[in-house]
């Protein structure tokens, strides 16, 4: 008779978070139970029952009565494999604690899905490459399971080797590392020339089949390197003659031939060439191509020059068999080429416009994703005929590698959830998950309990979270237009304002089925649906019920929500208003330019300017009681604290390298204190953002906060000051306490 046995995460979890019925025990009778070290699990939160007959771990979900037949997680010697990245996370409060940085008490969101997501080998988990680290999620829940590589963030690549042994990352400063997945730690770090460090961001990490080979291609330039994946030993460097950089950058695709003898990447061609600026910067036009090359890893020389690609090449893979190399374009198209004499011999292109993403399955079969607006598709190309094959859904479709047998994985930018596809089943099931856009408003309600943020996202335009509760899930509201700013009324009301085209539009949120008010910008001479103009930015004043926005031709204009009318409209710059802010009595309005910048403070009574303002700003913030304004300035970079009554500079407080950007401010609302947050710059060795507290009456800068890994977009204190939230590009929210130091 088979024997199984039960392993349970932890003894407290038995009774309050697992149930097993009975009918469940009948199937594997008999039971031994054994309480294993929480750190043994491979699989947390979840009751695994071995048969040895069958040599298979199966899982119960926590709450779930039986048993799964999908859940299938390997042999019995792979589950009680210890594994030392992997820890238990019970729910949402332990994850948003989870790496916090010194200072920091909370972290809400789980940073931007940055780069690319690698299923493991052995179908277990999933890698994903996010601004803050490396998430590892169990592939069957989609719950996460670790964090790590933390120390940098900006995770732009990520890939297991064949044998699941090694990941490689990949981040924004061009940095490599090879981690030991078993003992979580890292074997080998590589760097790219130090001249290219301007362009180093990794778009892409490949293994050679025997795991011997590591390559890595830049988003921004046309090299690629080669190294050994356990020494670090550099082995080569390939490149086409040219010195031309990418403008935005591309993620390129790289991919090695079976044997690890061959490696094919695009690159440039005259097309994309003549497009470059005088600096050597290339513009993308859609008449524009690119070639593919092909190299021998041995001699390190060119063999193959493929130029019929008739445009941008989206994936490249190599058969099983070595004979032929397929690649995906942009266009929808399919083409494979001969590796014997590098001749085209078969073209598809009757597979639509979306993007393709070739790969071969273990047969040799040629497949191709196909993803066009929310439409995915996986083909039989030969055959032009759609598969059932498991899909899991979360990144973009660009930068993914994808192993022969291995899950397909891809990204949704629409919604904050996984999508995973099973087999013989075309309807996905959603998993939330936490990865938000980037924060660039925040307000605190009244009572501290709750923050509200504006999100530049194509979901969720505002998210309320509650910091009382960490595990209660937030509230999302994915409003028309974009470009929200948040305030909170003394009554706790808070409100968003943001752009939908040609109208500014404010909403109670949380009362959301209609806006509260509307202002569409006034007809010109010109038809209507022919106007370029738009609404840039918005702001709302809760005493004075006034709507203000700006246009993309620098005009202001101030609306009276309670009249329904325009209290008046004036040419404030001339060019797009990226900014403004009422001061907190309303009495005055701060404006600034997209480009220069340049800005204006106006009196709101008479609409006139108050000329004395500097004019070369880059962040404000009003002091409580609006007598001061915080200037943040670059080229000298310094904060300037303005008093606008008198129209003078009271204190220059100078900013070192780390913070030479100050782009984010607030006063606490005692009015003591001011934060600031810097813009993460290349070149200074800077690994996290600084969010400094300053003293107002002396400039002393009593603290600094560090755990951004990249720019810091906005701060706001809790009403009772001893908190403060900082919202970065790096796609979340860190809460600092700030009592140590008041």
């Amino acid at each position: 008779m088979a024997v199984a046995t039960e392993l349970i995460t932890s003894p407290s979890l038995v009774k309050a978070s697992v149930v097993v019925t009975q009918s469940v025990v009948e199937m594997l009778v008999p039971i031994q139970m054994i309480v294993v070290p929480l750190h043994k699990m491979a699989v947390p939160r979840r009751i695994v029952v071995i048969t040895n007959n069958k040599r298979v771990a199966r899982v119960f979900v926590r709450g779930q009565s039986a048993i799964d037949n999908h859940n299938v997680v390997g042999t019995v010697d792979n589950v009680m494999t210890k594994n030392a990245w992997f820890h238990e996370i019970t729910d949402d409060s332990e994850m948003a604690k989870w790496k916090l940085p010194d200072g920091a008490i909370a972290r809400l969101g789980q940073g931007r899905v940055m780069g690319n997501i690698a299923p493991s080998p052995d179908r277990k988990y999933l890698a994903v490459a996010s601004c803050i680290g490396v998430w590892w999620y169990d592939i069957f829940t989609m719950t996460p399971i670790t964090l790590c590589d933390t120390d940098r963030g900006f995770i732009s690549a990520v890939s297991f080797s064949p044998n699941g042994k090694w990941l490689a990352t990949g981040d924004g400063d061009g940095l490599v590392k090879v981690w030991d997945v078993q003992r979580g730690i890292c074997i080998a770090q590589m760097e790219r020339d130090e001249e290219e460090r301007p362009y180093h961001l990794v778009s892409h990490l490949v293994f050679s089949l025997d795991g011997q080979r590591l390559t890595a291609s830049s988003v921004r330039d046309y090299i690629l390197y080669v190294w050994h994946p356990e020494t670090g030993e550099w082995l080569a460097k390939f490149h086409d003659e040219t010195d031309f950089k990418w403008f935005g950058g591309t993620p390129r695709p790289i991919t090695f031939s079976e044997d690890g003898s061959l490696l094919a990447s695009t690159m440039p061609d005259e097309s994309l060439v003549a497009h470059a600026d005088p600096n050597g910067t290339i513009r993308l036009s859609k008449d524009a191509t690119e070639f593919i090359a092909v190299w021998n890893v041995e001699t390190g020389g060119q063999i193959a020059c493929l130029t019929n690609t008739n445009g941008f090449v989206n994936s490249l893979r190599f058969s099983p068999c070595g004979q032929f190399l397929a690649a995906g374009g942009a266009d929808g198209s399919v083409r494979v080429w001969s590796v014997d004499n590098w001749q085209q011999t078969h073209g598809y292109y009757d597979y639509g416009t979306g993007q393709m993403q070739v790969f071969y399955s273990p047969a040799g079969i040629l497949h191709a994703a196909e993803k066009s607006d929310d439409t995915f598709v996986v083909w039989d190309v030969a055959r032009g005929k759609k598969c059932d094959l498991s899909v899991e859904e979360h990144s973009s479709l660009q930068g993914v590698h994808v192993r022969k047998g291995t899950p397909f994985v891809l990204a949704s930018t629409t919604r904050r959830e996984f999508r995973k596809w099973t087999v013989g089943n075309s309807d996905p099931h959603s998993f939330p998950h936490l990865h938000t856009g980037v924060p660039f408003s925040l307000a605190f309600s009244p009572d501290g309990k709750t923050l509200a943020g504006g999100y530049w996202s194509e979901g969720e335009k505002v998210i309320l979270w509650d910091i009382t509760d960490l595990s209660s899930p937030s509230s999302c509201f994915n409003l028309p237009g974009g470009s929200y700013t948040i305030s909170v009324s003394p009554q706790g009301k808070i409100y968003a304002t943001g752009a939908d085209g040609k109208t500014a539009k404010l909403w109670n949120i949380g009362n959301n089925a209609t806006p509260v008010a509307t202002f569409t910008l006034p007809y010109e001479e010109i038809p209507f649906a022919e106007q370029k103009l738009q609404v840039s930015t918005t702001a709302f004043a809760h005493k004075s019920n006034l709507l203000a926005c700006g246009d993309s031709e620098g005009r202001l204009y101030v609306w009276n929500v309670q009249r329904q009318n325009t209290q008046y409209t004036f040419k404030a710059h001339s060019e797009w208003i990226n900014f403004i802010a009422f001061s907190p009595d309303e009495k005055k309005i701060v404006s600034m330019t997209r480009y220069g910048p340049v800005s204006q403070l106006w009196d709101v009574e008479s609409g006139e300017p108050i000329e004395a303002l500097p004019k070369r700003n880059y962040a404000f913030a009003f002091s409580p009681c609006s007598t001061l304004i915080a200037l943040g300035q670059i080229n000298p970079s310094r904060i300037l604290l303005w008093d606008i009554s008198q129209r003078e500079t009271l204190m220059s407080i100078p900013q070192r390298k780390d913070s030479s950007h100050p782009y984010a401010l607030a006063f606490s609302p005692c009015g003591r204190y001011l934060a600031s947050g810097a813009w993460w710059l290349r070149g200074f060795g800077i690994k996290k953002c600084p969010v400094r507290l300053w003293n107002v009456k002396s400039g002393e800068n009593i603290a600094t906060f560090r755990g951004h890994c990249s720019d810091v977009q906005c701060l706001a204190f809790s009403p009772d000051g001893t908190i403060l939230a900082s919202g970065s590009y790096d796609g979340t929210i860190l809460l600092w306490d700030l009592k140590p130091y008041l």
